[in-house]
């Protein structure tokens, strides 16, 4: 498989439906490891000679876990180690209500993995009379912006193609410096989960109890 995608989005924001656009019954349901919450993958074939799978993760607010379906989110895409750790994430916004998804958005995009904002129900947003300067925001925040319908099939090749080219494109992310909060705390975590991103490390310090990948012994340690 040339590249391994992660759809990431809040709950009703149409991601369901785009990752059935994208596969349609080229797919399989099956359970995250050690948890009984659903794991959607399928393929897709993209634009010229590459194939995608695509992993259709549950819907959440936040990256900060309160729940075993947010917990599952935050650790494919902060655990490099994780079997569905993605090479792009397309996060999937309302575009209708493009603020309420940018809280997800910012904690996602400080983790540094590729991604393309697909800004989905532009149709209706379109009827609502907003207006998106699609350019300028892709400018502002440093990724590809690709507007879509997943339940009307508009922007469906387009967002292929951005996905086919995302390793084309640069892009500003840089791991967020948090190192400085509790420096010697931060790389023995990361030293333990072998691992070189200090938000990913901070974010295990404060949120180890509800990551389910962790070993409870880990799990133990990290509370005293």
């Amino acid at each position: 498989m040339d590249i391994k995608v992660a759809l990431v989005g809040n709950p009703n924001t149409g991601k369901s439906t785009l990752f059935n656009r994208l596969t349609g019954l080229n797919q399989k349901i099956g359970n995250f490891p050690g948890i009984t919450v659903d794991k959607k993958t399928g393929f897709t074939k993209l634009t010229g000679d590459k194939d995608a799978e695509i992993i259709d993760l549950p819907g959440t607010y936040s990256l900060y876990p309160k729940s075993s379906d947010e917990s599952i989110v935050f650790q494919v895409l902060a655990d490099k180690n994780n079997n569905s750790h993605p090479d792009v994430i397309v996060l999937i916004a309302d575009a209708s209500n493009l603020k309420r998804n940018m809280l997800l958005y910012s904690q996602v995009a400080d983790l540094g993995i590729p991604m393309i904002l697909a800004l989905n129900m532009i149709d209706l947003s379109t009827k609502q009379g907003i207006e998106i300067d699609l350019d300028k925001l892709a400018q502002k925040l440093g990724v590809q912006v690709v507007s879509i319908s997943a339940r009307n099939n508009i922007g469906i090749d387009k967002l292929k193609q951005a996905i086919a080219n995302t390793n084309k494109i640069a892009t500003q992310f840089q791991d967020v410096d948090v190192n400085f909060l509790a420096p010697e705390a931060i790389n023995a975590i990361k030293s333990k989960l072998n691992s070189d991103n200090d938000y990913y490390a901070l974010q295990v310090l404060h949120q180890h109890e509800y990551l389910t990948f962790l070993p409870k012994k880990s799990r133990k340690k990290l509370k005293k």
